[in-house]
């Protein structure tokens, strides 16, 4: 009986020691996994960029009638100053499409400019109905196309794919941009292997990572809390 206790005993001590030998093994080999999930995830490049920036727009006097009564704003430097973190993740062939407004053409296209992009054209959006205005009542709305690097014409069955200056699209809610600008981009600017960042994202879209208070973020740029 004594002899059966001493031989089982050094059988379990063989076990632990055995445990004790594959356990690190077993965290190296996770540690290695997650390690390279995070370094792929740091080193993700982008080629596509679709921002809607909360510009400053405010109106009404002491009646709030402008975008700071549906979210709060940001400054046209905080603006730019994203790039700061942003940079790393841009592939130096890229695309970008920036929403203004038309009290903010020109701060938009400084915007760009700060980026590193080089302004190409412009998409205007025409609405079903007016909305604010001093001397003259707003029913457009722009998107700035921005190219950095060299990203050749897409071509598809021998057709270049291109998208229109102008569409006409109705008004939802407030600051809600029409699906046609997310389908003109990828259209005429995605393709097989690029990836693409929607930023101040409102909802997560299947093949987009995105970046904003509102959503899940697949980026960590700053920590935002003023949209």
């Amino acid at each position: 009986m004594v002899a059966w206790y001493k031989l089982n005993k050094k059988h379990e001590q063989r076990l632990d020691t055995q445990r004790i030998r594959t356990q690190p093994l077993q965290l190296q080999q996770r540690a290695g996994e997650i390690i390279k999930i995070i370094e792929g995830e740091m080193n993700k490049k982008y080629q596509i960029i679709y921002a809607d920036p909360p510009w400053e727009e405010r109106g009404g006097g002491k009646i709030k009638r402008g975008a700071d009564k549906h979210y709060p704003t940001m400054k046209v430097l905080d603006i730019k100053n994203l790039y700061h973190k942003l940079a790393p993740h841009l592939d130096e062939n890229c695309h970008m499409y920036l929403w203004v407004t038309n009290s903010f053409l020109k701060q938009g296209l400084e915007v760009m400019d700060w980026w590193g992009f080089d302004y190409k054209t412009m998409i205007t959006w025409g609405k079903d109905r007016f909305g604010l205005g001093q001397y003259f009542r707003g029913m457009t709305e722009h998107c700035l196309f921005g190219v950095k690097g060299f990203i050749p014409y897409k071509v598809e069955n021998g057709k270049r794919q291109q998208g229109t200056t102008l569409f006409l699209e109705k008004r939802t809610t407030h600051s809600t941009k029409p699906q046609k600008m997310r389908e003109f981009i990828e259209k005429v600017s995605d393709r097989e292997g690029f990836n693409k960042l929607e930023l101040f994202a409102r909802e997560k879209i299947e093949g987009w990572d995105t970046w904003g208070n509102e959503v899940e973020n697949d980026i960590d740029l700053l920590q935002y809390d003023k949209i």
